[in-house]
């Protein structure tokens, strides 16, 4: 027996099309008069949602409809944890997406002014992002909680950088910087190795440069756990430099 979802009731219709996905629900909205309400509307679109979406956004946006929330937190990413976290959502899979700022990582040296500076600049979408001057021991690291993304993802970490007008960056091409993503708690662990003055560095649409750490699994186990993230060089012992840090982009692969 076939079922036209124009013969059920608006509620049913929106239940069967939260049960799509943001791609799906528009290309209904598109094709379909008949049910361009029902597939435009807060039932339909609230699963394509995370739970806390409505208490981390301003009052602003607080009367934004799902759908245009969805859309805008897909377009435009939303700063939160003080400025320094950047949240979105990925369209096409309704995917939960993050930036630490590099405000909230751990860099070594990072308040020595010798070594690493705070600055502000237009390009960044947070208020500060670090400058390395020069150093000879690199080390920058990350924690997210698997509560924060969503799952039954591959999640990628990428170090999200630039480097300094006219002098660029300096000192990474002797020996490849050690990367890492892993499980806190099932330790299972994602390490490489990547030289950041070379190929392996990929331009971003935003202008930025990004070099990634690891890939890691975030499964359907309730419990929570920390994914650690990591990029160093500590053992060449050499000057390196020219570079600025955004931070570290955690999203799906």
């Amino acid at each position: 027996m076939e079922i036209n979802l124009l013969d059920l009731p608006e509620e049913c219709t929106a239940t069967v099309i939260s049960f799509t996905s943001p791609h799906d629900a528009c290309r209904i909205s598109t094709v379909s008069k008949s049910l361009r309400s029902t597939a435009d509307s807060d039932a339909a679109w609230q699963r394509f949602l995370p739970a806390e979406s409505r208490l981390l956004i301003d009052h602003s946006l607080s009367r934004l409809s799902n759908k245009q929330l969805f859309l805008r937190l897909c377009d435009s990413p939303l700063l939160i944890d003080d400025g320094r976290t950047s949240f979105w959502m990925e369209k096409r899979s309704s995917k939960k997406c993050r930036m630490l700022s590099a405000r909230k990582l751990e860099i070594v040296w990072v308040d020595t002014p010798e070594y690493w500076s705070w600055i502000s600049i237009g390009e960044s979408r947070f208020e500060e992002v670090a400058e390395l001057r020069m150093v000879c021991w690199f080390e920058i690291r990350g924690k997210i909680s698997t509560s924060l993304l969503s799952s039954d993802t591959i999640y990628g970490a990428y170090l999200v950088f630039m480097e300094v007008n006219k002098m660029g960056a300096f000192g990474f091409d002797s020996l490849p910087l050690e990367t890492r993503f892993r499980s806190t708690r099932t330790e299972l662990c994602n390490n490489g190795r990547v030289f950041l003055e070379s190929g392996m560095r990929e331009p971003r649409e935003d202008g930025w440069l990004e070099i990634e750490l690891g890939e890691c699994y975030v499964g359907f186990d309730e419990e929570e756990e920390e994914l650690e993230m990591s990029v160093l060089e500590t053992r060449e012992g050499g000057w390196k430099g020219g570079i600025i840090v955004q931070g570290i982009e955690i999203r799906p692969k």
